[in-house]
């Protein structure tokens, strides 16, 4: 997979424009990031694109600290090869222009940015305590998947719950292994189980895979999942 997570500062160079592609005009914002975790790559190229791309842009300055989530892609531009990150979520965290992006948000009628209020990012180590379920939501609904895991890591995070539910729970469950290396985008939240007892909890909107991760078992999935996919639908034909 080529998602990828990165945590770092913009440099001065920040570049908006509306593009005209095929006849429509779409607004375009390219940074240039500084990341320094969870690894450091110098001068990496940011893409956003439409609504996001015009929200985002009056909030960023040089040396903006921000989380990104998306996708790893190469493309020819002028003749020559480059990679970039197609942004498919930004997290605002500090240095952010917040006078001038308020002023140009309610042009727009829009939320307020993420930042890092309830917004969780973190990049840790799964333990062994892996929970995975499916079950029924109800007559007709269909089967509905659920994950629970244990995040640690070195330097302050020991056994954060993160829960994972739905298609990213299907899908993630099979790469994962004591010792894989992730990053998770989410909101940390606050529940109270039927013993009485408060846990603080992460619910994952995104997971990065990063490192010791089960591909043969993962992927071995995936074919199963399309394989069964196919079954379903010759049967419906």
């Amino acid at each position: 997979m080529n998602r990828v997570f990165l945590v770092g500062n913009l440099t001065g160079d920040i570049y908006f424009d509306r593009l005209l592609i095929k006849g429509v005009e779409r607004p375009f914002l390219r940074v240039i990031l500084m990341a320094s975790r969870p690894r450091v790559v110098s001068g990496m190229r940011i893409v956003l694109w439409d609504e996001k791309a015009e929200f985002y842009f009056p909030y960023l300055q040089r040396g903006s600290e921000v989380a990104v989530f998306g996708f790893l892609q190469s493309r020819q531009f002028k003749g020559k090869l480059i990679h970039e990150i197609d942004a498919i979520n930004l997290i605002l965290l500090r240095n952010i222009n917040w006078e001038q992006g308020e002023k140009e948000r309610p042009k727009h009628n829009t939320p307020l940015p993420e930042s890092a209020a309830n917004h969780a990012f973190i990049v840790g180590t799964v333990g062994e305590d892996i929970y995975y379920s499916q079950f029924r939501r109800g007559e007709g609904n269909g089967e509905f998947a659920f994950l629970r895991i244990l995040l640690t890591n070195d330097e302050y995070l020991k056994g954060l719950r993160v829960v994972v539910r739905g298609s990213l729970a299907e899908l993630s469950y099979p790469y994962l292994q004591e010792g894989s290396k992730i990053s998770v985008d989410g909101h940390i939240q606050t529940r109270e189980r039927e013993t009485g007892k408060q846990v603080v909890e992460v619910t994952a909107e995104h997971i990065a895979f990063l490192e010791n991760i089960n591909w043969d078992a993962g992927e071995a999935a995936q074919r199963a999942r399309e394989e069964q996919g196919a079954k379903e639908a010759v049967r419906e034909s």
